[in-house]
């Protein structure tokens, strides 16, 4: 997942950052600040020392045990040796040109650095921290990781508390579109007013059929 929120002291930011932090169970994380010199970054996460992100894409040769197997361990013997690293997590934001490889894989922010191109926050006007979190289980579907960021999020702006459940989203996204809703559709009359379904009578819709 990548994305940028703005660069400058902010109660949500510096929460949701804190969540995304206590959890190196779930979450790996690479923050890059444009006022950063060079290319300095932080990471955190499931690395040896938890100030470091485990690598995107790493591969491992080993040698198979002989035929027949009576039973394959979960992890092999080998696998003590050094992982071979085919995208590091700071690979993701500024790409690597690895053995063998023909051309310069490009990362997110060496495709910001494309002013033709413009791919990613084309029309900001301030500077940001961009950021890329990585799930720690590997090949797992991207929903697991979206509702995990989502409710670290949520929790950060005192909307949820405690552990993931179905329930405590809905709840809690409730909570979040109806501050937000009111927020935007302030200047509107009553009159006019209209209102968003909440998830919890979706929720109760479907358990009833």
């Amino acid at each position: 997942m990548f994305g940028a929120m703005r660069n400058e002291q902010d109660r949500f930011t510096e929460a949701f950052i804190c969540e995304l932090r206590a959890r190196p169970d779930l979450f790996q994380v690479v923050l890059r600040s444009e006022t950063a010199p060079g290319r300095q970054v932080e990471m955190f996460g499931s690395g040896p020392s938890n100030d470091e992100a485990l690598p995107a894409i790493r591969g491992h040769q080993f040698e198979a045990p002989p035929w027949p197997v009576a039973s394959i361990p979960s992890v092999p013997p080998s696998l003590k040796d050094k992982w071979d690293v085919k995208w590091s997590a700071l690979d993701v934001l500024y790409g690597s040109r690895g053995p063998g490889d023909s051309g310069l894989k490009s990362g997110y922010l060496s495709d910001t650095a494309q002013a033709d191109e413009g791919r990613f926050f084309r029309f900001k006007t301030f500077p940001v921290t961009y950021f890329v979190i990585l799930d720690t289980v590997h090949n797992r579907d991207r929903s697991v990781l979206a509702r995990n960021v989502a409710w670290a999020a949520l929790r950060a702006g005192g909307y949820a508390e405690g552990e993931y459940t179905v329930h405590k989203y809905a709840v809690a996204a409730d909570k979040l579109v109806e501050k937000c809703t009111k927020e935007r559709l302030e200047w509107v009359s009553e009159e006019m007013k209209w209102k968003i379904p909440r998830m919890q009578d979706q929720m109760s819709w479907c358990s009833i059929m």
